[in-house]
């Protein structure tokens, strides 16, 4: 029996190439613009999950290289990121001290 999957998702750019080499009937679109990069957000989402579920140096590499393209495309520079970064590190810390906040009262 032959069946179709679905998968309506954002894909690496040889994924046609491989599914060729597989010898698999596809169907492939591109998207653009702000759709492109909505498509993106939701592919990190996917692959932040698949890292929680099981980590591993794959699913890491998988989200940076998702995570860079996207801030590629929003502009966001990695000089930019890495600034954020140490600034919110001194300013707040890291998580080494593995706190966690169960509670704060309002006056």
């Amino acid at each position: 029996m032959i069946t179709k999957k679905s998968y309506y998702k954002l894909v690496r750019d040889r994924i046609p190439e491989v599914l060729d080499n597989a010898e698999k009937e596809y169907q492939v679109s591109q998207v653009r613009g702000a759709e492109l990069t909505s498509f993106a957000l939701k592919k990190l989402r996917e692959e932040v999950e698949e890292f929680v579920e099981e980590p591993s140096a794959e699913e890491a590499g998988d989200i940076l290289e998702v995570l860079g393209f996207i801030c590629e495309r929003l502009a966001i520079g990695e000089g930019e990121i890495k600034a954020a970064r140490l600034s919110k590190r001194v300013t707040k810390g890291g998580f080494d001290m593995g706190f966690l906040l169960e509670w704060v009262k309002d006056r």
